[in-house]
């Protein structure tokens, strides 16, 4: 009876704290197409799609921990996306603490879902380069941070994270874990601009049988200038090296170094307008002498606070050794809920 009684008393805490009734949010996408490559079977024809749709749960599970939950399929089914809990106070020395399936903290696209992107689709270099590929690097972990004592207008966080380790071998049902690191800063550039940089590094074995270890290194820099009536330009950068390993039963062990990266910069203007261009590049996958390239424009039109969102982008693909490939792409973003489309 005491228990009960105090469930009964801890109720209206609980209520509003978000238990019974998490934040719910629903995203979902319509994208359309065309482009001139050759290789694929849709070349020189208009195409139509349901793009990913996501169902977002949050809620605080105490005044201490908050739980997330991401649900993301398309046509071919649905899986989890995100599933963990964060401790978002409480904890002495300034100390965070994460435990779950998530998008990993490497650098400044790989945390965050696409559609918060001004782009439609990542930078090709990102998605040669990071484990996961176009899903992104999302793993089971645990994660502790602590905020650095640091002077002034300067934020310092530096975090690890214990990791499953199955992206850097995914054709392998062994286990074996793998670890993150990341060093991230932040500065305020007088009265109306913010400066983030960051350092990330990762490791895990990329082929169990052999105990071979894969590396991924990271930089990037995010810029942001607040302008008059809403209106805001930032402009991003990210670099990688990636060193991965291969078995063949002829050639035996060989490993392979890459680097890629990209540029973006984007305007946005009076909250509901924006437009901006990205360029990247990354050594290929397999052949790490030739040099894949890539120029994008894109622009967005949101209304009624960002919960519709219209994207067009052209892309002028240019792999080496081969002829350019020009890509136009059209996506409608429409959102439900507190969890919005585009936050870049």
């Amino acid at each position: 009876m005491r228990s009960f009684a105090e469930i009964l008393l801890l109720a209206p805490a609980l209520l509003a704290a978000g238990i019974v009734n998490p934040d719910i949010s629903a995203i979902g996408q319509v994208r359309s197409g065309m482009t001139d490559d050759a290789n694929s079977q849709d070349n020189g024809e208009p195409t139509l799609s349901l793009g990913e749709t996501e169902l977002v749960l949050d809620a605080y599970l105490n005044p201490f921990l908050k739980g997330f939950f991401t649900l993301s399929g398309g046509e071919e089914g649905v899986g989890v996306e995100e599933a963990y809990t964060s401790w978002v106070k409480g904890l002495p020395w300034g100390l965070g603490f994460k435990a779950g399936k998530y998008r990993l903290g490497f650098g400044k696209l790989n945390p965050v879902h696409p559609h918060v992107n001004p782009f439609i689709d990542p930078p090709r270099s990102w998605i040669s380069l990071m484990p996961g590929m176009q899903e992104g690097f999302n793993e089971t972990g645990v994660q502790t941070s602590v905020l650095l004592p640091t002077p002034g207008d300067w934020a310092s966080t530096v975090s690890v994270d214990v990791l499953q380790g199955a992206q850097f071998h995914p054709d392998e049902g062994k286990t074996r874990l793998g670890w993150l690191g990341r060093w991230s800063n932040s500065f305020l550039l007088g009265e109306d601009g913010a400066l983030e940089t960051g350092l990330s590094g990762a490791t895990g074995i990329d082929n169990v049988a052999k105990d071979l270890r894969g590396y991924l290194a990271g930089m990037d820099l995010k810029a942001k200038f607040y302008l008059e009536g809403g209106s805001q330009f930032t402009l991003q950068s990210e670099a990688m090296f990636r060193r991965s390993h291969s078995v063949d039963s002829l050639a035996g062990v060989a490993s392979e170094d890459r680097i890629g990266f990209y540029a973006v910069a984007d305007y946005r203007y009076h909250v509901h307008l924006n437009f901006g261009s990205l360029y990247d590049q990354y050594e290929r996958t397999g052949n790490a002498s030739m040099t894949d390239r890539s120029v994008r424009a894109f622009a967005g039109y949101t209304m009624l606070e960002e919960s519709t969102l219209l994207r067009i982008a052209y892309e002028y693909f240019m792999p080496e050794g081969a002829s350019g490939i020009r890509t136009f792409s059209a996506q409608l973003l429409f959102t439900m809920g507190p969890h919005k489309a585009h936050q870049f």
